[in-house]
């Protein structure tokens, strides 16, 4: 009797190759493509998510373009102001002129008050339409002038207390807020509706791995809702604004690469949230329940409950004794110098003794006592406004240290470092405007006390601001510790939804 062996060569053979699980995920894609493009509720969110996306991004670049053009007035005002000083002066030194005690460009006093004073100017960073951030609370300008800078920058030019307790509605707002509850809307129900179907189990007969029907699943989402918040943003600020690609740092296209990049890994954390609790097996029903409370949780309540946190443990000094300081020091240099500030129409009608002479000019007498009172000030008040900015500076330390607590709060940060609108870059402006502050005084100061003249050579020395931006390493660790704070929770998400899996039951 023969026996007739079949190798298993043989046997391959007959049965056709099966596709790889690339292919297999392709043909998911597809399906979920079809499937998605037949419901009414994707074109209902996928149309309310462009709508939010385009409106965010007009009111980003409306709300920029007017900065840019008060601020543009405001050079150009600076400049004619300087020019018309120039002119004045070179006429009253050939003698076709006369000043008046209040208007005198050779008076280093008078340049150094508001009537000589420039301003400094926060210039808008190319994504700056992309998050407004807190550009209603934080000035972009000061005039600089001899006046104590508790007075100068204190920011009393804040808009409307509607925007203050809402805040602008910009694209950050939209992705931070809008976006996981555009996520959850699509993605509850990814494998709980299929088995509440029956399909589930169809569908796994097949040579079909549940995770490559996920990643399917997940992969059509993901395109649906990042290609408004990523690519239409892009497009818009190369057209609208060239400088879009290119960084305030000079580093082309990597502030808008980081931004993509941060953008994504924020909607990687949802999605990855939303594959772990489909992991475990519940109800449609209590996947969206469970996800709205995490919602809740991470977006609306960390962020609270941390800023309460760090203000417990660093507080900082209280605005009000400040202002209370300032006005009692002010009131008794004001007693100490009021013989001075009596004198002050004495010059009035006699400009010609106001007129310089052998590099010497009288100052006003009132102008002398102001000159002595900012000074006075500002001299007083240095102490306690260089610890509230030292008590700030830690506060700002303890949010980047303990933020990541907050996925919302890493992205919303993240994304206003990138716009140019954070709390970083205005410290930055601060500390450069406080030098620039120093500079004019050291050039003045010295000048009144001496009484000497200004001439129009002076005039090309007197310090005029110059903002030095970020630089780019800066920026993008800034913007690379953030994306590395959302990915690490999103890898344990999925790795607990892979631990899951392993256990789902498809019945």
């Amino acid at each position: 009797m023969t026996t007739t062996t079949t190798t298993p060569a043989a046997s391959s053979m007959n049965v056709p190759p099966q596709p790889s699980q690339g292919r297999r995920l392709l043909a998911v894609m597809r399906q979920e493509c079809r499937l998605m493009l037949a419901e009414r509720g994707l074109w209902i969110v996928g149309a309310l998510f462009l709508l939010l996306v385009a409106y965010a991004l007009g009111n980003g670049l409306l709300q920029t373009a007017h900065r840019d053009r008060a601020q543009a007035a405001v050079a150009k005002a600076d400049r004619d102001t300087r020019a018309e000083q120039r002119v004045q002066l070179e006429a009253i030194l050939a003698g076709t002129a006369q000043p008046t005690p209040f208007q005198n460009p050779a008076d280093p006093s008078r340049m150094a008050s508001s009537y000589g004073g420039q301003h400094a100017l926060l210039p808008t960073a190319p994504l700056g339409p992309v998050a407004l951030g807190q550009s209603d609370l934080f000035p972009s300008q000061y005039e600089v002038t001899n006046r104590s800078r508790v007075v100068f920058m204190n920011p009393s030019d804040i808009e409307s207390p509607w925007h203050l307790m809402s805040g602008h509605f910009d694209l950050a707002f939209v992705i931070v807020y809008l976006l996981p509850l555009l996520i959850f809307a699509l993605s509850y129900n990814l494998l709980s509706a299929e088995r509440e179907n029956g399909t589930l189990r169809l569908l796994l007969s097949q040579p079909l791995r549940l995770r490559t029907l996920l990643a399917g699943k997940l992969s059509v989402r993901a395109a649906v809702l990042l290609g408004p918040a990523v690519l239409l943003p892009v497009a818009v600020l190369l057209v609208a604004r060239q400088a879009g690609w290119v960084a305030a740092s000079g580093d082309v296209g990597g502030a808008t690469l980081w931004w993509a990049l941060l953008v994504g890994a924020y909607a990687l954390f949802w999605f990855a949230l939303v594959v772990a609790v489909n992991a475990f097996g519940a109800s449609s029903a209590t996947n969206a329940m469970v996800l709205v409370i995490a919602w809740v949780l991470l977006v609306l309540v960390a962020p609270v409950l941390l800023n309460l946190a760090v203000t417990q443990a660093s507080p900082a000094p209280s605005r009000t004794e400040l202002a209370t300081r300032q006005r009692v020091v002010t009131a008794e240099a004001m007693k100490r110098h009021a013989d001075l500030l009596s004198a002050d129409y004495q010059h009035v009608g006699r400009g010609a003794i106001l007129l310089p002479r052998d590099g010497k000019i009288e100052i006003a007498g009132r102008a002398l006592a102001m000159y002595a009172i900012e000074r006075e000030v500002d001299e007083a008040i240095r102490p306690e406004l260089d610890r509230f900015d030292a008590q700030q500076a830690r506060q700002q330390v303890l949010l980047g240290r303990f933020g990541a607590v907050s996925p919302a709060a890493v992205a919303y940060e993240g994304m206003t470092a990138l716009a140019g609108t954070g709390a970083r870059r205005h410290a930055r402006f601060d500390a450069q405007t406080v030098a620039h502050h120093e500079a004019w005084k050291a050039f003045f100061f010295p000048r009144i006390d001496a009484r000497d003249a200004l001439t129009p050579a002076d005039f090309d020395r007197i310090p005029a601001f110059a903002w030095q931006e970020e630089p780019a390493g800066l920026v993008r660790s800034q913007a690379a510790l953030a994306v590395l704070q959302l990915l690490l929770p999103s890898l344990l998400l999925f790795g607990v939804a892979a631990w899951r899996l392993r256990r789902f039951s498809v019945a």
